[in-house]
């Protein structure tokens, strides 16, 4: 029947000695074997918990020395300013010792100018004297109208600088605060001189805020420690300029009042290496003066433990992934080897190898699966046998039978024709005309001797071929005239179209010319009366194929894996069997395209069929140009 689906190809021809079931569908091959499916699952769990554990526990560790250095950069701002709260205390117990000092105060209550030289050369003796105790870094004397008397000290403040500070003192008031100049600033503290009740003079001692109080402070906390007065770096255990300038670049980037939040640390980037840094005002400071100490901690220092850390754990997830490997790797080896035996048995079964050793020899599931599976294929293999004796037996039956049969119709044949001709007599036309349906019938009868015959043959890999030079256009003409010779009283248009140019081809003229005419048979039955029938040939360098399409009624796509396996025919409530006529929807005995099937694999060749329902068919024949390699192997 000329139908089937589309893409299904008749390829099941094995090139072995023995052919396998037509009926059999090959097997399709593993896409992912069972070993790599017990490997992915006893690795992956263990090397997922692995990764995941790495990377929690480096997470951990990360967040925990973040917070730890943030912690540590707030205990050393802690540090730092009880330090500054220190030294404003010792300065100010100093000034208040000095300045109760009778040998010290007398001096500034002589009545004398401050421009006086006398005057001012003994206040600054005075002065020295006390500073010889204190060693301040800071030691002004001035009188009770803010005048300079004296500045013994390395260090000195300028008009502008202290106005801010002496106008409490000069109230008779006492006041710590941050003296700022160009060139820095200092820590001081500001204490009245009275006598007799009245402010006579002020003192001003204070200590440098600058480079040898950074490295202190670094010594304290193991903090990089910069001072700024603005955007002036005062002071600074940076060794690197670029990480000073990288500093500076930040705080003018957060704004007007960098120190706005004292305790946010932030993550900055120095000319070589990260940095956490944190930002305050120096204590006792305004805040629209920008004096700030930054503390910081370079995150490359602080972090080489936690790198030598994951190291050793990358070291050793490397080390579990191995071990996890291998015993995945182990145990599935153990659990598939027997099971790919098996496999393998069963693939030597489909070949026709019923005695393939499994060589398994566990005393467990996996055994005793192997011991059913060999009691099995023997049992197989013995109904196999029973079954190719049976088919052997029904083939030498046919074939015997078929040739029998030569003989009674030769001798009707011949009294047929004897009648006909009037060797026996007058004949009426009645008996004529029941001589023409004789006859007929004996050709009918002959035809399905000869296909008997070429069944047998084929089951029984007796189909030998004639390989000779025959041309396509031949070859697809005389098909085509046989097969619509068998239909005289039908309506259709069959075309033929050969490739211009196509060359012979060697093959079987006469059986190659049969398939040919099973196809097109098998399209006149299956289309009604109007419809097309094209046979087109066409070819390349190595093969030919024979395309025979209709757009008759089609195949259901439940009936498509018989057509090629067994005698198949398409019934249904509508069909009427007629083996002798190819009328629409009429079935044969079902043997066409298995002869079909036959020829061409015997050829070396496969038979395709694409097919809707009601749409038509397309058959197509695909054979070697030269099949005389083909019939030498064979």
């Amino acid at each position: 029947m000329a139908s089937g689906i589309a893409g299904e190809k008749s390829q099941d021809r094995d090139s072995g000695p023995r052919r396998r079931d037509a009926g059999l569908e090959a097997v399709k091959p593993l896409r992912f074997g069972l070993r790599w499916k017990l490997l992915l699952f006893t690795v992956l769990p263990p090397a997922a918990l692995t990764v995941g554990t790495l990377l929690s526990v480096n997470f951990n560790l990360s967040r925990h020395l973040q917070a730890n250095i943030r912690e540590s950069l707030t205990r050393s701002a802690t540090v730092f300013e009880t330090m500054l709260a220190a030294r404003s205390r010792a300065l100010e117990v100093a000034a208040q010792v000095i300045v109760r000092d009778p040998r010290f105060f007398s001096a500034l209550t002589l009545p004398v100018s401050h421009e006086d030289p006398q005057f001012r050369a003994t206040v600054a003796g005075v002065a020295k004297d006390f500073n010889r105790i204190t060693g301040a870094d800071l030691f002004e004397v001035l009188d009770r109208q803010g005048n300079l008397l004296a500045s013994v000290a390395p260090r000195s403040s300028t008009r502008e600088g202290r106005r801010e500070l002496l106008r409490s003192a000069l109230k008779g008031h006492a006041i710590t605060g941050v003296l700022v100049e160009r060139r820095g600033h200092d820590q001081v503290t500001v204490t009245p001189v009275i006598a007799d009740g009245r402010v006579v003079g002020v003192l001003m001692l204070g200590a440098s805020i600058g480079e040898s109080l950074a490295r202190d402070l670094r010594a304290m906390t193991r903090s990089e420690v910069t001072f700024f007065s603005g955007l002036s770096s005062t002071g600074s255990t940076l060794q690197d300029p670029e990480d000073v300038s990288a500093l500076r670049k930040m705080l003018g980037s957060l704004g007007e009042d960098p120190a706005a939040q004292p305790d946010r640390v932030l993550e900055t980037r120095g000319a070589t290496e990260p940095h956490l840094t944190l930002v305050r005002h120096l204590p006792h400071s305004k805040p629209e003066d920008h004096q700030l100490y930054v503390l910081q901690r370079s995150l490359g220092a602080e972090t080489t433990f936690l790198r030598n850390i994951r190291s050793v754990l990358v070291r050793l997830g490397i080390v579990a992934l191995v071990a996890a490997l291998a015993m995945g790797f182990t145990v599935a080896e153990r659990i598939t080897r027997p099971v790919r035996r098996l496999v393998r048995g069963a693939e030597e079964m489909e070949r026709g190898n019923y005695d393939y050793p499994l060589q398994v020899f566990r005393r467990d599931e996996i055994g005793y699966l192997a011991e059913r599976f060999n009691d099995m294929r023997q049992r197989q293999h013995a109904y196999v046998m029973s079954l190719q004796e049976v088919g052997r037996l029904k083939s030498e039956f046919i074939s015997i039978a078929s040739h029998e049969l030569r003989t009674p119709i030769s001798v009707i044949k011949g009294f047929v024709e004897l009648f006909a001709h009037g060797s026996l007599g007058d004949v009426s036309p009645k008996q004529r005309q029941a001589l023409g349906a004789i006859e007929h019938s004996l050709q009918n009868l002959v035809r399905i001797a000869e296909d008997a015959t070429r069944m047998a043959q084929i089951e029984g890999d007796r189909l030998n071929l004639t390989i000779a030079e025959l041309q396509v256009d031949s070859l697809v003409d005389q098909a085509s005239a046989a097969a619509m010779a068998d239909a005289p009283h039908r309506d259709l248009t069959v075309t033929v179209e050969v490739e211009p140019n196509l060359g012979p081809i060697f093959v079987d003229g006469p059986r190659m010319t049969q398939a040919v005419a099973n196809l097109v048979r098998n399209a006149i039955r299956f289309t009604p009366d109007g419809g097309l029938i094209d046979v087109v040939a066409r070819g390349d360098d190595d093969h030919i194929a024979i395309e025979v399409r209709d757009n008759g009624v089609g195949i259901p796509d439940e009936k498509r894996r018989h057509l090629f396996s067994r005698p198949f025919s398409h019934r249904d409530s509508l069909n009427h069997h007629s083996s002798g006529t190819l009328e629409f929807n009429s079935a044969g005995l079902g043997l066409g395209l298995l002869i079909v099937r036959g020829i061409v694999e015997a050829h070396g060749g496969v038979v395709g069929v694409e097919s809707k329902v009601r749409r038509g068919s397309t058959f197509v024949i695909r054979v070697p140009r030269d099949c005389r390699r083909v019939s030498a192997a064979a």
